[in-house]
């Protein structure tokens, strides 16, 4: 068993631990050693059935072997922690077993795949990203770090996400279009253009897409 702490304790938190209690259904993989977050109350010993550890920063005290998963939608936020915590080697990926990922995608460390995501074929996912239910990456796809994309978001074929990304539920990437670095996509939007970094798109549109 592996030891695990999930920083961010709240309603993300709670799912990680849906996650990684239903992959320890399939197999034992992991032991939940418990949560570190800033914001909770300082008398508060417990959370959703787990020790509540501390604030972020224990993370460096911590002195038995651990991975650690950061539990917060905004990629801004994974990526303060990850950067402000360099001692921290262990970063654990959490591949629910619903999740499909082809075998010649590669994925990076520390990300999260909520059930019913699928990734296909030769597509390249960065680090720390947030993968949500029924999210989408087609094929030959490169997605940058710290990338968040909602519940039922696509990234549709030979298109190209950059990092800090967020893609809000429901949402389009075109396929072949080069998405620049902290964009976000709002409900249901589609990104039918290539964007530069930090626009915020929040456009509805349909299409159909035939591709060779």
């Amino acid at each position: 068993m592996k030891n695990i702490v999930i920083i961010g304790a709240g309603d993300l938190g709670k799912e990680i631990v849906w996650l990684i209690e239903d992959i320890n259904k399939r197999r034992p993989t992991y032991l939940i050693l418990g949560f570190l977050d800033d914001e909770i109350a300082k008398n508060q010993k417990e959370f959703y059935g787990y020790k509540v550890l501390g604030p972020v920063d224990r993370l460096d005290e911590l002195t038995v072997p651990f991975s650690g998963v950061m539990a917060f939608q905004d990629g801004s936020v994974r990526r303060r922690i990850a950067e402000s915590h360099p001692k921290v080697a262990n970063w654990e990926t959490i591949i629910h077993p619903t999740a499909v990922i082809a075998d010649s995608s590669k994925i990076g460390k520390g990300s999260i795949f909520f059930p019913q995501t699928t990734v296909s074929v030769d597509s390249q996912l960065g680090k720390f990203g947030l993968y949500y239910i029924h999210s989408t990456v087609c094929n030959d796809c490169s997605v940058g770090n710290y990338v968040s994309v909602m519940t039922g978001a696509s990234i549709l074929e030979h298109a190209k996400v950059g990092d800090g990304c967020f893609l809000a539920a429901g949402s389009c990437v075109y396929p072949h279009r080069q998405v620049g670095k902290e964009v976000k996509a709002g409900v249901e939007a589609t990104i039918s253009r290539d964007c530069s970094d930090g626009a915020e798109v929040n456009e509805k549109g349909s299409g159909f897409f035939l591709f060779k």
